[in-house]
């Protein structure tokens, strides 16, 4: 089945500018979720819904996809345990700390996806690479410390940002672990990873269900469900893979960087978050890390390091 979006579909600026604001986005839905809905409850909805859906649409291709997950059943299991686990921690974390630290912080992936090639696959390290993730390494550490470095000394961090970057680490995981998965179209693998994903993420809901802490979506809950489900979830994965089709994947790289720089403008300007020096300082050193470490990607020689949520 092919979707075509007639005035989008061949624009890949266009198509790429929305998939960047909404990922963006979504660190605002998180914060805007806080009250209105659990934080995991709003993990398994989002992959539930969207299971739901792509089982629908693509219900002629379900033999492919059966083909796909028997060829490589392992990956998309650990795959989607990647994926719910991060949007866990991204939306636990949406109660301790700010939508622009969110959208900072998910600026790192793309850079520990480099430095986890380098350990985990002996992939080679470019001197401007690994000085790319020292600079985001560092713009991490002046958000994490909330521009007071000396914190660091008795390890004082936001637990907000410590979920964040740990579902940071998981979302690499994932990322790293698509080399090893099997060809394939790959919204059927995103349908595969979604349906394998509401399903490790009901251990999440056990959690809260035990913890006397689940608790069902208000309207306003409901809302944020439908958007974090159709934009960051479905739309912004359906116009990159578009854009990568039509440019590749170096130009669509850079893309990456304009993330964080949206989260942040939506979360001053949607939730009127305080965007401080210490922000713009991260905020600079994180993108310009990111710029530097995909340098080589982006100049025909590297692979795809992409970044969503």
């Amino acid at each position: 089945m092919t979707l075509r979006l007639p005035v989008l579909w061949s624009r890949p600026i266009v198509l790429l500018t929305f998939s960047t604001i909404f990922w963006g986005g979504n660190a605002v839905a998180g914060r805007f979720a806080v009250g209105h809905i659990s934080p995991f409850l709003l993990t398994h909805l989002r992959w539930f819904i969207l299971a739901m859906f792509l089982l629908v649409l693509f219900r002629k291709r379900l033999q492919e996809a059966k083909e796909l997950f028997r060829a490589g059943w392992i990956g998309f299991v650990l795959g989607g345990m990647a994926l719910g686990g991060f949007n866990m921690f991204f939306y636990i974390a949406a109660h301790h700390t700010t939508a622009i630290n969110l959208g900072i912080l998910q600026g790192s992936i793309p850079i520990i996806v480099i430095a986890g090639s380098f350990f985990f696959f002996k992939d080679r390290i470019r001197s401007l690479q690994a000085l790319g993730i020292l600079i985001g390494l560092s713009g991490v550490l002046v958000l994490a410390s909330g521009g007071q470095l000396q914190r660091l000394v008795g390890v004082e961090f936001n637990i907000g940002d410590l979920y964040m970057l740990i579902g940071c680490g998981l979302f690499a995981g994932y990322t790293l672990g698509l080399r090893k998965a099997p060809d394939g179209d790959q919204i059927i693998g995103l349908l595969l990873f979604s349906i394998t994903a509401q399903i490790v993420t009901v251990m999440g809901l056990a959690y809260e269900f035990n913890a006397g802490v689940l608790f069902w979506p208000s309207m306003e809950g409901w809302l944020i469900v439908f958007f974090v489900t159709v934009f960051p979830s479905f739309l912004a994965h359906l116009f990159y893979m578009r854009s990568v089709q039509l440019i590749g994947v170096g130009i669509c790289g850079l893309f990456l960087n304009l993330v964080p720089i949206s989260a942040s403008f939506l979360a001053v300007t949607l939730l009127s978050e305080k965007f401080g020096v210490f922000h713009a300082v991260s905020l600079l050193l994180v993108v310009l890390g990111l710029w530097l470490a995909q340098k080589p990607a982006m100049d025909g020689s590297g692979r795809d390091h992409s970044s969503s949520s």
